[in-house]
Formats: C-alpha cells, sequence, structure tokens
C-alpha cells in the first residue's frame, strides 16, 4: 500500500517549498513539489517608467539581484537595438560572476551542510538520521560555516566598488553602466579577489571533498530526466563569444536555445493564463483552488520539455571537464554541489581576466533613449539557473512585466503534456530508510 508523505515547509532555500510524495516499499513512487505562498511581484510594474525596472526586479528575492537587474536591462536594451559599451559588459559579467558565486557558497553551507553535519557540534542536527561526518571534520566546517560568512562579505565588498552597493546594485543601467571603474579599483578587487580564491580552493575545497568521501552514495541519488537548459552567459563581445553557451540538452540531442522557444506552462500551479496560452506575456489570474493546481510557481518549458537549470546544466552543456570525468554520477545530488564549486573556480579565473580588459579611458555607457511602444525578453544566468524578464511598454509606461527566476525551471508543476519538473523527477525512485524522518527528501530537494 502506499505511503503519503508530505513536508511543508521545507526551509533553508529561497522560498519554503512543499513536497509531497508516495512510497511503495520504501521507495518514492511519484512527487509533487512547490510553494503554497501567491507570488506576484510583477504587478507592481505595471503603469511604471520601463527604467524603474532595472532596480525594482532586483527585489524578487533574496539572491541573484545582479542576475534580475541584468535580464530587466537586456529586455530594455533588445527592445531599442541597443549595444552597450564593451567596458560595460565586461563590468556586468564582473559583477554577475560574483553574485554567482555568492550564491554556491550560500547555498553549499546554508542550504546543503546543514543536511550532513550534526549540530550543535556533538548533537544530531534535529533528529536527522545518516549522519557519518562527526568529530575533527565535523567540527571543521561547522567551523567553516562562519568562515563562508567572511568570505561572502569579501564578495559583497568587491562588488560594492563597481556597483555602487550591495545589495541592489545602482550603477548598471540602461545603456551600459555609470561608474568609471579606475586602475586603483582593479588593483584593490584583484587583491580582494586573491583572499577570495584561497577561500574556494581551501575550506570550499576540503568541506566538499569531506561530504563527498563520507557520502558517495549520494552520487547516484537525485538522477532526475536529465534534460539541462542554459540560456547563455557571459558574452566579451569579441570573437570568443559566450563562456557559457546558448544550449539546451533534450533526450542526449544538442539543441541551440532560441528565446522564442521558451514558453510558459500552469496546468499544474495555481493561476489561470488569459492569453495567449503558453506566452511568456500571457497575463496570469490567481486560482487559489484551481483542479489539479498543487503550487504558485509558475512553469517555465524548453520546447514544450521541463528542463533542470543551474550550475550542473551549464557545466553539463559546456563540456566541463571535470563534470563530464564523473561519467553517469554527475546528474546527482552530490554531482550538483560539485558542479557549483567547479563553476566558482571557473569564474574566479575569468573575473580577473575581464578586469584586465577594461579600459578605463573608454566609455562605459550610451545614451539612449527606450522605444514609446514595443516588447522584449531578457535573460541572465544567476547561481540558480536563468531568470527570464519579459517587458512591455506602451505609451512609455510599463504594460505588462513577468518574471521567470530558477523556480520556475527546476519547480516546474506537472504540465499540459503530464511532464514532471527536475526536482519532482529526481525525488522519483529515491529509497527511504525512515519514513518518519525522510533526509533523503531533504538531500535530493536542497541540491537544487
Amino acid at each position: 500500500m502506499a505511503e503519503r508523505i508530505t513536508i511543508h515547509p521545507l526551509n533553508r532555500g529561497l522560498r519554503p517549498l512543499r513536497l509531497e510524495v508516495e512510497a511503495e516499499s520504501g521507495r518514492i513512487t511519484s512527487a509533487r513539489a512547490g510553494t503554497t505562498y501567491y507570488w506576484d511581484f510583477e504587478k507592481t510594474l505595471r503603469g511604471k517608467d520601463p527604467l524603474d525596472a532595472v532596480q525594482i526586479t532586483q527585489r524578487t528575492n533574496g539572491l541573484d539581484f545582479v542576475a534580475h537587474t541584468t535580464a530587466s536591462v537586456r529586455a530594455l536594451e533588445e527592445m531599442a537595438g541597443v549595444k552597450p559599451p564593451q567596458n560595460s559588459v565586461l563590468c556586468r559579467n564582473i559583477l554577475l560572476g560574483l553574485d554567482i558565486i555568492y550564491g554556491h557558497i550560500t547555498h553549499f553551507y546554508q542550504t546543503v551542510v546543514p543536511d550532513y553535519v550534526p549540530f550543535p557540534p556533538g548533537g544530531s542536527s534535529y533528529g536527522l538520521p545518516d549522519l557519518r561526518i562527526n568529530g575533527e571534520p565535523a567540527a571543521k566546517i561547522q567551523k567553516n560555516i562562519w568562515a563562508s560568512f567572511a568570505a561572502r562579505e569579501l564578495i559583497h565588498r568587491t562588488m560594492a566598488v563597481i556597483g555602487g552597493k550591495v545589495p541592489h546594485i545602482c550603477n548598471v543601467v540602461y545603456g551600459g553602466i555609470t561608474y568609471l571603474v579606475n586602475s586603483p579599483d582593479i588593483l584593490k578587487i584583484q587583491a580582494i579577489l586573491k583572499d577570495i580564491s584561497r577561500f574556494i580552493t581551501g575550506e570550499y575545497a576540503d568541506d566538499l571533498g569531506t561530504l563527498e568521501n563520507n557520502y558517495r552514495d549520494y552520487f547516484n541519488i537525485g538522477a532526475g530526466a536529465g534534460n539541462f537548459l542554459s540560456t547563455g552567459e557571459f558574452t566579451t563581445g569579441g570573437p570568443a563569444g559566450s563562456l557559457i553557451p546558448a544550449r539546451a540538452l533534450i533526450g542526449n540531442k544538442t539543441v541551440e536555445v532560441d528565446k522564442e522557444m521558451i514558453s510558459m506552462d500552469c496546468t499544474g500551479s495555481k493561476y489561470k493564463s488569459l492569453g495567449p496560452e503558453g506566452s511568456l506575456a500571457a497575463e496570469l489570474e490567481p486560482v487559489p483552488d484551481k483542479p489539479g493546481g498543487y503550487s504558485w510557481v509558475k512553469g517555465a518549458v524548453f520546447a514544450g520539455t521541463t528542463c533542470e537549470v543551474g550550475a550542473l546544466a551549464r557545466m553539463t552543456v559546456s563540456g566541463n571537464p571535470a563534470i563530464m570525468g564523473l561519467g553517469e554520477t554527475a546528474v546527482s545530488v552530490l554531482g550538483r554541489s560539485r558542479a557549483r564549486f567547479e563553476e566558482c573556480q571557473i569564474l574566479i579565473a575569468r573575473i580577473n581576466g575581464w578586469l584586465a580588459q577594461l579600459l578605463p579611458d573608454e566609455e562605459y555607457a550610451l545614451k539612449s533613449y527606450v522605444p514609446e511602444e514595443g516588447e522584449a525578453v531578457g535573460t541572465a544566468e544567476a547561481s540558480h539557473g536563468p531568470v527570464v524578464h519579459y517587458v512591455s511598454v506602451k505609451n512609455n509606461k510599463i504594460h505588462r512585466y513577468n518574471v521567470f527566476d530558477a523556480f520556475s525551471w527546476n519547480l516546474c508543476p506537472l504540465t499540459a503534456n503530464r511532464k514532471n519538473g527536475p526536482v519532482e523527477h529526481a525525488l522519483t525512485g529515491v529509497a527511504i530508510a525512515i519514513p518518519e524522518s525522510p533526509v533523503e527528501i531533504y538531500r535530493v530537494a536542497r541540491s537544487f
């Protein structure tokens, strides 16, 4: 007989989750994952000046504010056909790269680690079973949690040099960036980056290694469907193209990503589309009691398929050798943590390269005007996955605005063609040792 397990709320994420699974003979046979509170931030933008969106959308969630401002400004620039100067492209890359590193460190130490290490020292981590790291190794990780706060402070200090302030930067604007980065700024950032890099290659690397050595079986848990998506990121404007390609891997087939192939699917959510159906421009009406609706997440799909997003997806479509070397075990709970770490190392090196390419005497912004009418879609990769911003402008005011973040992808509810989202896929098939304390569910869900 099937047993139903409900976890609500699952905390330590950007939003509290509700997970419902059915298990037979100790193994999950089906899963539903979603959020239980209404989120309709975009309505506050209607009627405002389009330029306001660049600042306001940074408040979409507690992390990824640089990604949201980047996607917003890219949508407006695409609408107008504006190409910002190379210096501003490099500065935006630096800010976004630092924001992704910040998100990865935060995710590992504040979201992942508490499921594997007892707290307080010698304690039982709130009664969780299967805690294999104890004694000196556990004490070291506990100490490094506090060190991670110092590393994150350094990242924000670095971002503030270019962004003006943190959180919620103010210097990224339509047409470029308002701050002229000078040579002393570059030297200051390079010096701080060395300290950040030491933490990543030292404490972070050691702690991840401890988890991997003690929980090797979690390289075989939480695989999911294996469909991946990246909307592309970190262009330099030169012949080298983008560091991360706009690419999807669907059923082992590589597909180049066109934004027109991204659509919205709210079949399993508590929204009703007022049309056009599936369009990113569609207006949504909340329906709390909608039959079949179990989540307030607006689902996002690519070519009609649910896709996993985030560091593992980016490293997979990019062909990162460290991730490719893991083979089939890459798509797993610990494979996702390994991908975040590998991406941190890559971005530190690239940020140093972008700093070296800055030309302080060259322009950082263009004078341009937002069209009176138009619509466009802007994307940016965040630590958890791509954010997608749709904007339409009429009579110089925002007519409609829709935001889709990593939740829309990884927590996509059941779609019209009966496809589960990535988190639901990853949970299905997982064995649960103790139904009263299903730590396996926590670890799979928090790996995204």
